[in-house]
């Protein structure tokens, strides 16, 4: 009596630890997956700051614009 009493306290507490660890597991999923849609909200903002910033070109100097395409450039080849 004892016995089975004793088997179903450490089985309790086995599946608990099983839960616990499986848990962090999932956490770091879940905040990979949550970093991942915070990159591409950031990123398609940044989009919309390129394409803005394309309507003033014009009006930049020549230096301004040179550095302008080349951060572009690099923003498009990593994005």
């Amino acid at each position: 009596m004892y016995s089975a009493i004793i088997t179903a306290i450490s089985n309790m507490f086995a599946k608990f630890f099983e839960f616990r660890a499986t848990s962090i597991e999932n956490q770091v999923q879940t905040d990979v997956i949550g970093d991942k849609k915070d990159y591409k909200k950031a990123t398609d903002i940044a989009e919309k700051i390129i394409e803005i910033a394309q309507n003033y070109k014009s009006e930049m100097t020549f230096a301004h614009r040179l550095k302008f395409g080349h951060l572009v450039n690099s923003f498009r080849k990593y994005n």
